[in-house]
């Protein structure tokens, strides 16, 4: 009798708690379509209903409960698209701050990346080195102590042997999703003559090519890197890899670690970087490329190092609706 005294309120419990987990689900995977109707309203190929979006992301957040950071971070693109800076920027913190909830967690690294872009527009500099700051603190080679021999060996390789002996020697997986903050942050530093200029383009670099090595080993698994030519010979005949280092502006990178390196005094290892640029047939590659290739070329014709930028804070505008 003991025994079924227990077990008759526990099964009692469990009837009871499957009609609510059934509505949970049906509530999470109704959200999820409201999403998506929402982004798809956003890729019309007549051109986005922005409004009809939004409506969408609304109702999916209020199906989840009040808790739907994707949901919040399109919002905040939505407005973000229309110029409504302050809106966005609340939108995109708020998504962050849910980002516990995010079905893919590296998704909280978009939501970091558009808040730099959108301070980035507005000229407000000190919050982009924020916001990118708070990327590269995931990556345990940037930021914990144990690493900081590898940094230092980083750029004293560079420095002796040049960006072919680095590349050969070091490899960064993992980090992936910090290679658009590094890349950012190398040409923030070198525009407000700061010395990790050359450090954050090195490690950009260097993910870069190591996500592009990998595929390539897949197709040719006995491939190893020699030089960024050779590497480069390799890399853009295949289409995807191609597009990732255009998408991930490889070439920009490269010439800003130039740059850097001309600025830092050291034009011997400059020069040579500059000279790759600008003889490479990068012209299918459109202007995330050639423009790079043509900078290349006036550098080593005339070199000169950019202008300071002003990191002064501004206020974000946001226009009257």
């Amino acid at each position: 009798m003991r025994v079924r005294f227990i077990f008759l309120p526990i099964l009692s419990l469990l009837i009871v708690s499957l009609p609510l987990l059934t509505a949970q689900e049906n509530n999470f995977t109704e959200a999820w379509f409201l999403y998506e109707q929402g982004k798809a309203r956003l890729d019309e190929p007549g051109g986005p209903e922005l409004g009809e979006a939004l409506l969408f992301f609304q109702e999916a957040i209020e199906k989840r409960g009040g808790t739907f950071p994707e949901a919040e971070m399109a919002i905040g693109d939505i407005y973000f698209r229309e110029g409504a800076f302050s809106l966005a920027k609340r939108q995109y913190e708020k998504a962050y701050e849910l980002r516990a909830g995010m079905e893919i967690a590296e998704e909280k690294y978009t939501v970091l990346y558009r808040l730099a872009e959108l301070h980035e527009l507005q000229e407000r500099y000190a919050d982009v080195e924020r916001y990118l700051s708070q990327v590269i603190q995931d990556q345990p080679y940037f930021e914990e102590d144990q690493y900081q021999n590898l940094r230092d060996a980083f750029v004293e390789t560079y420095y002796d042997k040049g960006v072919d002996h680095l590349f050969r020697l070091y490899r960064m997986d993992g980090v992936a999703f910090a290679a658009r903050a590094h890349s950012k942050l190398g040409w923030f530093y070198y525009r407000t003559g700061r010395s990790p200029a050359i450090l954050h383009c090195l490690y950009a670099l260097d993910i870069l090519v190591t996500e592009a090595m990998k595929e390539l080993r897949r197709v040719e698994p006995g491939f190893s890197f020699t030089t960024v030519e050779a590497f480069l010979d390799a890399a853009l005949e295949r289409e995807n890899i191609r597009q990732f280092l255009v998408a991930e502006n490889f070439f920009q990178t490269l010439y800003y670690l130039a740059a850097a390196t001309f600025a830092d005094s050291r034009p011997s290892l400059a020069e040579p970087i500059w000279q790759l640029l600008a003889t490479y047939p990068l012209e299918p590659l459109g202007p995330a490329a050639t423009t790079y290739a043509d900078l290349s070329r006036r550098q080593l014709e005339s070199p000169w190092v950019d202008p300071k930028i002003n990191t002064s804070e501004r206020k974000i505008e946001n226009p009257s609706w």
